[in-house]
């Protein structure tokens, strides 16, 4: 473990140690580090980090610091308006990162962050120092209830100005804030003062009652907020409802805010009603002692629906988390539920509908509170158990502490669990199959989902080697995007950052992808042994099942020597139990591989001496056959020059043709005989022809001669005829002029 705070390391491979923010944090860290906070968040590519001594936030867009690595990137610090009376252990930017919640047990407060613009997209252009407004909520509430604590807030995702904020608070009540005017005040539990009077204790402090009702177990620890649903208006005007957001503009906030997948968006589209319903965000409601309540209402719902408790199957004696601490939904189809127990324990479960919901029924402690039948209940599917902690020598003891689960933004398949022992990444295998399950078009009425694979848990930090030693709990706990990674600030002033596999499915179907041509039914045992690849088998031997955490231990004092020699002792233990051991168990794997591929080389070379036999055998009847085949083409082409011999002597030695020879020659002799009669006919026309021609010739020739006369009598007879015409036309001409002389002089 290195303790320089500079530099990029195998443990900070964004560089954030280095950075000037984080060297500001390390010395304004609060003076309580003895339990798990969140005083470092991310939205986007700004990070804000608690100032605990000066009471303020700091940014940096740590985006733009990590590509600059050459320049430092200044941060920036929001100082809120008013003064916070109460000390901060959470800090929450909204969904759209214009507001930042600052919560502790006894108070909270909202900070109003403001616009971004400049080329580095910080605040107000880069400005050191800004003064946000912000708002102090219900600070006369907690003055005057000493013991009231805030236990969770969640900001809505469905809020149509990006400023309604859920806060559970120890009194079983969930307020709901529009910035700083309170909207409503829900009920999720029985009341600790009328608690207190029905179990026949006198009415006293705040702070008896509310230990009375946490020693009940009736006390919500946490809640979450589910998918929404549309119900019918009837419904919602029951209850009071008059949430209008319509479904399609709920399906794409839970696209951008939830990351729900497409599936289950179409999913709620198709089940809209054409009646005018409203929609509904069941908040889920956990309890002390592992019972789940659904808080069914929507932003501007008056008297929300608590229904519960809900029904866990299957059942077992010991309960489901009798010491609950943790809850977070996973927007699947149907919605994913994990409860985190302070032990370790974590509870994977399905949130289904009911078929048939019970009758009506009233609160046990509190008669004022009115419970509805449950429309949902939990199928568990897996419980996942945590070490926290390095195991030490005597396993007998257990270590606890309180869990906190934040879901990965980018994998709905992933979800994360820090505390005060460290941080755990645990993988969901069974939300990849129910997407599949939803996309599926075919007919899945008598086929569901098998949950055959089971959930991955890493270790990825460990804070607590024994359980004897200090911790070094998490102050800070962020998700990085684009490029993905995870940010961890402890309370010894360390910052972890590694980078992050976005989505552990790829790797996964890519092995599948690869090793199904080594994978076949119908081989034999012996067979698939051999196809397998003998390196990716002694890996998968070698792969611990146990992963071995990152170790950052409070280095304020060293350690003992007897803890010293225990953990000396843990790590030889965890050599001789996860690595010893498999590898004996690999070494045993190629002793027996040897084994077997000697057993087959030897069989492989009797076979080959076999082999070598019968191809000499073969090799010789060859040659014996192709002597024989040599011998009787050579007796078969003799036989075939006799026979045509034999063929060529009978045909001499015939008599006279035969019947078919003689028809054939009488016809020949007949077409001879037609084909001169008619070459003779041919030529006769073509003398005729010739000699028409000629008489034609002469004809012509003479009519071409021949001069027409006509006899003198007939000539005179014309003449006279034609003098006389020439008379009259020459009095007609003159007459004309004539006249055209008269028509002139008039």
């Amino acid at each position: 473990m290195s303790s320089s705070h500079g530099g990029t390391t195998s443990t900070d491979s964004f560089g954030f140690n280095g950075m000037k923010i984080f060297e500001v944090a390390r010395d304004c860290l609060p003076d309580d580090r003895k339990r798990t906070q969140n005083l470092v968040e991310t939205k986007d590519d700004v990070l804000f980090v608690w100032n605990s001594k000066n009471c303020c936030v700091l940014t940096l867009n740590w985006r733009a610091a990590s590509v600059k690595k050459d320049e430092q990137q200044k941060y920036q610090t929001l100082v809120p308006s008013a003064p916070q009376n109460f000390t901060v252990e959470k800090i929450l930017p909204s969904t759209e990162a214009t507001f930042l919640a600052l919560s502790g047990p006894r108070g909270l407060s909202i900070l109003e962050l403001p616009r971004r613009w400049g080329p580095n997209g910080q605040y107000q252009n880069g400005k050191e120092c800004i003064i946000c407004r912000s708002y102090n909520l219900d600070e006369h509430l907690f003055a005057e209830n000493p013991n009231l604590e805030i236990l969770q807030i969640r900001w809505h995702p469905a809020s149509p100005t990006d400023s309604h904020i859920l806060t559970l608070l120890s009194d079983n009540s969930i307020r709901v804030y529009d910035v700083d005017s309170l909207r409503h005040v829900w009920r999720v539990g029985p009341s600790p003062g009328l608690v207190s009077t029905l179990a026949g204790s006198p009415p006293g402090p705040g702070s008896a009652k509310l230990a009375y009702l946490s020693s009940l177990g009736d006390t919500a620890v946490d809640f979450d907020i589910a998918p929404p649903r549309v119900v019918s208006a009837a419904t919602a005007m029951a209850t009071g409802s008059s949430d209008d957001t319509t479904l399609s503009r709920t399906v794409t906030m839970m696209r951008d805010n939830l990351s729900i997948s497409s599936a289950t968006g179409s999913v709620l589209k198709s089940r809209m009603p054409d009646n005018g319903g409203k929609v509904e965000w069941p908040i889920i409601i956990l309890l002390g002692d592992g019972n789940v309540y659904i808080l069914c209402a929507g932003i501007d719902t008056d008297r929300p629906r608590l229904q519960g408790p809900i029904s866990i199957l299957p059942q077992v004696e010991d309960n489901y988390g009798l010491d609950s601490c943790s809850l977070i939904v996973v927007p699947s189809l149907p919605p994913t539920i994990i409860i985190a127990e302070s032990n370790g324990k974590i509870h994977h479960a399905l949130l289904l509908e009911e078929e048939s919901p019970a009758e009506r029924s009233l609160g046990e402690l509190d008669s004022s509170l009115v419970i509805y039948p449950s429309e949902w209940y939990l199928q568990v599917l897996e419980t996942v158990e945590l070490e926290l902690g390095l195991t030490g020598v005597d396993e007998a003891k257990t270590y606890s502490c309180p869990i906190h689960l934040k879901r990965d933004m980018l994998n709905e398949a992933r979800y994360f669990a820090y505390h005060d022992a460290g941080l755990h990444a645990i993988t969901l295998d069974f939300t990849r199959q129910l997407v599949q399950f939803v996309e599926n078009e075919e007919d899945t009425s008598d086929r569901y989902p098998l949950f055959t694979s089971q959930s991955r848990a890493e270790y990825v930090v460990c804070t607590k080697a024994l359980l004897n030693m200090s911790s070094n709990p998490v102050l800070g706990f962020a998700l990085l995007q684009s490029p993905s990674g995870i940010l961890l600030q402890l309370a010894s002033g360390q910052v972890v950052t590694m980078d992050l596999i976005s989505d552990h499915s790829l790797i996964r179907e890519s092995k599948v992808s690869s090793g199904l041509k080594y994978s076949s039914a119908t081989d034999s045992s012996l067979k698939q042994l051999l196809k397998d690849p003998f390196q990716d088998r002694i890996q998968s031997i070698l792969k611990s099942g146990a992963t071995q955490p990152i170790l950052k231990l409070d280095q304020s004092s060293e350690p003992t020597p007897q803890e010293s020699f225990e953990l000396l002792t843990q790590a030889t233990r965890m050599l001789r139990e996860h690595y010893f051991v498999k590898h004996e168990k690999a070494r045993q794997e190629i002793e027996r591989r040897v084994h077997v591929l000697r057993l087959l080389k030897d069989q492989q070379l009797n076979e080959i001496a076999q082999l070598q036999e019968e191809k000499q055998q073969i090799r010789e009847t060859a040659e014996r056959l192709a002597e024989n085949y040599e011998d009787i083409c050579d007796k078969q082409n003799a036989l075939f020059k006799r026979a045509q011999e034999v063929v060529r002597l009978a045909t001499l030695r015939l008599p006279k043709g035969s019947f078919s020879e003689k028809k054939y020659a009488e016809m020949i002799e007949k077409i001879g005989n037609a084909t001169k009669l008619l070459q003779k006919n041919v030529d006769q026309a073509k003398q005729k022809i010739s000699a028409q021609q000629v008489q034609v010739e002469q004809k012509q020739k003479a009519q071409n001669e021949k001069i027409v006369t006509l006899p003198s009598k007939q000539e005179e007879i014309i003449k006279q005829i034609i003098g006389e015409m020439y008379l009259q036309i020459d009095g007609y001409v003159k007459d004309v002029k004539k006249i055209n002389n008269v028509l002139n002089l008039a």
